[in-house]
């Protein structure tokens, strides 16, 4: 499993195991496909733990790491 990031899909599934409690991070892991390190860092993002604003830190993170997206201004409106 290499290095990877969580949609907001995979943030509300994320949500959802946490509030269920009692799960490993390699069990929340193994449901979702990606490395136990990956739920780690995710759960340190926000304290207690909202996938809306885990999203919004990962998006203000991804625009300010100047990488640029793939989506031109054309696709963007449509």
């Amino acid at each position: 499993m290499g290095t990877s990031t969580l949609s907001r899909f995979q943030r509300g599934a994320l949500a959802q195991l946490v509030n269920e409690g009692n799960k490993s991070y390699q069990v929340m892991a193994d449901a979702l496909g990606v490395a136990k390190a990956t739920i780690s860092y995710e759960l340190d993002r926000v304290k207690p733990y909202d996938p809306e604003l885990a999203q919004q830190d990962a998006d203000r993170k991804r625009r300010n790491c100047g990488r640029r997206s793939m989506l031109t201004a054309a696709l963007a409106t449509l």
